[in-house]
């Protein structure tokens, strides 16, 4: 891969694709690649065979020569970082890290990681492409990430990224409509029997809004033997979803955190009552007909 710089950015969110964005918009010739935090923890981390040119909203993969990133359970790693875990987004600690800040698209590409990363979606174009990135596999995240350092905002009128916002509603409209089977509590935990390639950290903060002000999990099955975990809160909650995310093997913020793990449901529920000061949970489990069964646990 040498002979052009290369970044590697978050796969999942806003914030992540806008990182990589800003640094194609700065080395168009550069060699995007989008990962999961998991990847990094994980035992065969090939990230670490290379010294990146570009990192963002990720932990270290190994070496970098810069690192744009604003998790507290992240840490300091490249020869030059911007790190500041009271930062809105990663988005604008890249913006600045590539000097990119009196350039007006990049500025304003740079506030919508800031309108999705504070789970704020007051901008429109967020919405737009925030549904694009949910819509959109592996290439097609790519694309909109090359697209949006090409043209900007302009990129959310692009053909193939009109068709991905659409799939991605649609898994919105989904989310919406598990959401309003869930009775809200200040404490809610959603468990899904089969993964359903929906948007679930959208859930969690459609439960947040709903009145789940301390505490959401949505847990979900990955695979034969793991489970991926989102973690939130709100800020009227003293609680801090993080440190339960590490405990799990990932990590986050205070409001938003998140692991996959190869611990059981089990577990994950005692480490969930155990930061809650709690014996038993009620647990909504969602069938795979969208169906919604309350089990106290």
């Amino acid at each position: 891969m040498r002979g052009r710089p290369i970044a590697l950015t978050h796969i999942k969110d806003v914030d992540g694709i806008v990182c990589g964005a800003l640094y194609l918009k700065k080395h168009p010739d550069a060699l995007l690649v989008l990962a999961e935090p998991s990847e990094m923890r994980g035992p065969f981390n090939w990230f670490k065979l290379f010294k990146w040119d570009f990192v963002a909203d990720l932990p270290c993969p190994g070496k970098a020569a810069m690192r744009a990133d604003h998790h507290k359970t992240n840490k300091p790693c490249a020869e030059k970082e911007a790190y500041d875990p009271d930062a809105p987004s990663a988005g604008v600690l890249a913006l600045k890290l590539l000097g990119l800040e009196n350039d007006e698209e990049a500025v304003k590409l740079a506030e919508l990681s800031v309108d999705a990363d504070t789970a704020t979606f007051k901008l429109e174009e967020t919405w737009k492409l925030n549904y694009a990135i949910k819509g959109a596999d592996y290439k097609g995240k790519l694309y909109i990430a090359r697209m949006l350092a090409l043209k900007g905002l302009k990129a959310l009128e692009d053909e193939k990224i009109l068709k991905w916002m659409q799939i991605g509603l649609a898994k919105h409209q989904k989310i919406m409509e598990i959401a309003d089977r869930i009775e809200v509590t200040p404490i809610t935990i959603v468990v899904f029997r089969k993964d359903l390639g929906l948007h679930y950290r959208g859930l969690c903060v459609a439960l947040g809004r709903r009145g789940a002000k301390e505490f959401q999990a949505v847990i979900v099955p990955k695979g034969i033997a793991k489970k991926r975990v989102y973690l939130g809160s709100t800020d009227a909650s003293s609680i801090d979803t993080s440190k339960l995310a590490v405990k799990l093997g990932g990590g986050g913020h205070k409001n938003a955190s998140g692991a996959l793990t190869r611990k059981n449901l089990t577990q994950i529920l005692d480490e969930i009552k155990a930061l809650l000061n709690i014996d038993k949970v009620t647990v909504h489990v969602v069938k795979e007909d969208l169906t919604v069964e309350k089990v106290v646990m």
